[in-house]
């Protein structure tokens, strides 16, 4: 009788025993569940925190595109060129990398003189140009216009059509009757660049930008060549861009 009684206690012991341990693991397992669970949804709040919220430094990636009015008055040994003012209508496309206290682009264009220019001329530009946000340099504070000044450097390649270097003899057996007046020369120009604008921030949303802007530029000629002599000695006085154009990219 005593046996049993002690093996019964005994079996009874181990079975609280067991059940303890079991309960113990159920509810080790269960909370690690939750914790999991509650890691998770934390971990996505803050995801969700860290893209609606802004960056206060943002990095901006881009491209650009622009109508642009380059104009300038002609020096040349060229009596038809020589004090011709000359205005031309074109594009540029181009890339661009910002902050939020300045800009750096580069860019290339094509550009036709325009109807009332006697002469047909086309010009190809290359640029690269830094400007800074004035109203940001005391402090960085986001507004929707935003001026900025800017400095860069340009090279323009011009090509001149026309009849004007004909002798008479080349003159008189020309047909004038062919839709493009024959090439006359080239000359390229070097100039420094310097100028401002203001700029139109739309809001970015889902990590991209769209800015508006107009700005006008002002060249310091720096140097020039020409492709034959009767070019030599030709130069562009008082080169001025007026442009209007869009920036649109990711912020990072």
């Amino acid at each position: 009788m005593r046996d049993n009684s002690i093996k019964g206690l005994m079996l009874f012991s181990l079975f609280i025993a067991m059940s303890i341990k079991s309960c113990v693991v159920n509810a080790q397992s269960s909370r690690e569940l939750r914790d999991v669970q509650i890691r998770s949804r934390v971990q996505a709040w803050e995801d969700s925190v860290r893209k609606s919220t802004p960056s206060k430094h943002p990095m901006y990636l881009g491209g650009e595109i622009t109508m642009a009015f380059p104009q300038y008055q002609l020096r040349s040994h060229i009596n038809q060129l020589d004090g011709l003012k000359v205005s031309y209508i074109g594009s540029t496309v181009g890339g661009v990398l910002a902050n939020d206290i300045g800009k750096l682009k580069a860019n290339g264009g094509l550009f036709y003189s325009e109807p009332t220019v006697p002469y047909s001329m086309t010009m190809l530009q290359g640029a690269v140009s830094a400007s800074v946000y004035v109203l940001r340099l005391k402090e960085v504070k986001f507004r929707t216009f935003e001026p900025y000044v800017l400095a860069g450097l340009a090279y323009q390649q011009t090509k001149y059509y026309g009849t004007y270097l004909f002798t008479p003899e080349q003159t008189a057996s020309y047909n004038f009757s062919t839709t493009e007046a024959p090439l006359m020369g080239r000359t390229g120009f070097t100039q420094m660049n310097v100028g401002g604008g203001v700029e139109y921030q739309l809001e970015s949303c889902q990590n991209l930008f769209i800015h508006l802007f107009a700005e006008c530029r002002y060249g310091i000629p720096v140097s020039g060549q020409a492709s034959n002599a009767s070019f030599a000695g030709t130069k562009a006085l008082n080169p001025m861009t007026f442009s209007v154009g869009i920036n649109f990219g990711i912020c990072k």
